[in-house]
């Protein structure tokens, strides 16, 4: 079917064209938008992110969780993951999918998670990426 042809199809393409503003997230939401920006920037300078998160989210624990995210996103995404320089105020669509996946996670809300992703990322990638986000979201949430 035509995308033209596709109102869901369009109401998502418009959504994520829409510019979305960082600080309307919440703080776990921040945390994660921002660690994915911080983790791009790591990579390119060839350099592990963990020590600097950790320090930032100070847990190991929520580092490694951080990172894991990361990875898990790095290998089921279907694209590049395009972040934003961390100075920018608004969210690459990318980043604006991973906001309403922590917002399904915060609120243990699976079925809203699937539908987040769903005919982005191929429904056999959808329980890692839940099990990711929901451990991030989990060691976040109290910080």
């Amino acid at each position: 079917m035509p995308a033209s042809t596709s109102p869901a199809l369009s109401a998502t393409v418009a959504a994520l064209a829409r510019p979305h503003d960082i600080r309307g997230l919440s703080l776990t939401a921040l945390h994660l938008v921002m660690a994915m920006r911080l983790c791009a920037l790591f990579e390119r300078a060839g350099r592990d992110p963990v020590p600097d998160l950790a320090q930032r989210y100070r847990s190991v624990e929520a580092a490694c969780a951080v990172d894991g995210l990361v990875r898990t996103i790095m290998q089921v995404w279907p694209e590049p993951f395009m972040v934003n320089r961390p100075c920018c105020l608004v969210m690459s669509p990318d980043e604006t999918t991973l906001a309403a996946m922590t917002r399904s996670a915060l609120a243990a809300d699976r079925a809203s998670f699937g539908a987040t992703l769903h005919g982005f990322v191929r429904a056999d990638r959808h329980d890692a990426l839940h099990e990711a986000t929901r451990h991030a979201v989990a060691t976040l949430a109290g910080r």
